[in-house]
């Protein structure tokens, strides 16, 4: 019996032949590091000489004739299996290539397995839809350097440039304008760009654009500060920077809102001073009639630059008034600081930058500047101005004596601050005094707080 990895085969015997029970191929390329489970495929289907619908079956990766448009973003533990089968890859590496490796980190936490299934996975896909992308970014060299290997996190909205060979990302076929490795029946020549899609869920062959992508030019990348914002959004990716799985996705969630706001076409903060691509794709976006593709790797990194420097001075500025603001980006290990100049110690800043949540205003807050507070309407970021007014309202209620309460451990803590603070009395310092404030407004919270979890 022909064996169905044989090329000569006609189209409805491949069809059968995977049909039927899965076995272990015996040429399976290796993974490439931080490659996408759709890129293997299309490696697998190149090394056994078939399409790749045939190989993406023959794996177990799917069942179905079609091909889903949200092949990779997650898969199910019976995918999981089959492909261990037949390929010998292990569990990890199978959940690594597909979008849902991010999930905790970078984007919302995958649901907890029930009986709703697949709808609560698609509710899942519906909350990440503008960060995960059925097209991928690329760049010409990374693939002309790593045999067309296609990298996962060129799928999400955060990456705009090659940090190794300083290239901004590109999108689009340079000669079509059609969208780049998307998860349609096709050839597994991945770098050859198939044309458009003819027709809404159509996938009838259109005249083949027939261009090769890795020879397709992709701008150089001058502005070092951009390079560098692109640097640290890669470590917090691939958890480099050894945060909890809580901050990172606090940190990008932060990220996608100060982008959001530069989004804003109500007032559009203005772009500084960076490469003459990022301020062309930046003009054409504001423009009336412009393209309004928001994930364009050249519109993500004018968003990256408004979020980083907006409002600060630019190289046009007086040398004086460089010195009274400076840039103080925070997308490291979020921390406090000791302000030398002035002994105080500084509020949380916001890791990226935000418009001022207070009402009617509408100041743009650079990263590092401002801070983020929790008020009544939830977690926002604060201009130095009106932080300062938040803070200013924070006061111990008068005499601090938490009477109603009958916790006889606070009883016990009040009559000792008392004691304390009558030890002070008025020749105390002005941080004695501030200290014992502090102690009445944790009491005082203590007091509120339900006695089970006090």
């Amino acid at each position: 019996m022909p064996s169905p990895l044989q090329p000569g085969m006609g189209r409805g015997k491949e069809i059968i032949a995977v049909r039927g029970p899965l076995r272990r191929l015996a040429l399976v390329p290796d993974p490439y590091p931080g490659e996408s489970l759709l890129s293997w495929a299309d490696a697998i289907a190149r090394l056994n000489q078939v399409p790749r619908i045939v190989a993406v079956r023959m794996t177990g990766m799917v069942k179905t004739p079609p091909v889903s448009d949200i092949f990779g973003y997650h898969v199910s533990d019976d995918v999981v299996q089959a492909v261990r089968h037949t390929t010998g890859v292990t569990e990890g590496q199978v959940r690594g290539m597909t979008l849902a490796h991010y999930a905790g980190r970078t984007l919302d936490p995958l649901p907890q397995h029930n009986p709703e299934g697949q709808d609560v996975l698609a509710r899942w896909r519906y909350r990440q839809r503008m960060l995960l992308r059925q097209r991928s970014n690329a760049c010409p060299v990374c693939l002309r350097e790593n045999g067309a290997r296609w990298l996962l996190k060129w799928r999400l909205a955060w990456s705009f440039a090659c940090v190794e060979h300083e290239r901004y990302l590109i999108s689009t076929c340079q000669g079509c304008d059609a969208r780049l490795h998307l998860p349609r029946p096709g050839s597994a020549h991945s770098w050859i760009c198939p044309g458009p899609i003819p027709g809404m869920h159509s996938y009838k062959p259109a005249r083949p654009c027939g261009r090769d992508i890795r020879r397709m030019l992709a701008t150089r990348v001058h502005d070092l500060r951009l390079l560098d914002c692109q640097q640290r959004i890669d470590r917090l990716l691939e958890g480099s920077e050894d945060l909890p799985e809580g901050q990172a996705h606090e940190t990008f969630q932060a990220l996608y809102r100060s982008m959001q706001g530069a989004w804003a076409a109500v007032r559009p903060e203005c772009l500084p001073r960076t490469d003459e691509v990022v301020h062309q794709a930046w003009d054409s976006h504001l423009a009336p009639g412009g393209h309004r593709v928001q994930h364009r790797p050249l519109i993500v990194a004018a968003t990256v630059k408004i979020a980083t420097e907006a409002g600060l001075p630019s190289a046009d500025t007086e040398p004086a008034a460089k010195e009274q603001v400076k840039a103080r980006p925070n997308w490291g290990r979020p921390r406090q600081r000791l302000l030398e100049a002035h002994g105080e110690f500084q509020l949380a800043t916001n890791r990226f930058g935000d418009r001022c949540g207070h009402s009617g205003c509408w100041t743009w807050v650079p990263a590092g500047h401002g801070a983020v507070l929790n008020d009544a309407s939830g977690r926002g970021t604060y201009c130095p101005l009106h932080a300062e007014e938040f803070t200013a309202r924070a006061h111990p209620r008068e005499g601090s004596t938490p009477t109603t309460c009958t916790d006889p451990r606070l009883r016990f803590l009040d009559a000792r601050l008392r004691e304390q603070e009558q030890r002070v009395g008025e020749e105390g310092s002005e941080v004695q005094r501030q200290l014992i404030e502090a102690q009445k407004l944790i009491l005082d919270a203590c007091a509120d707080t339900d006695f089970r979890t006090t």
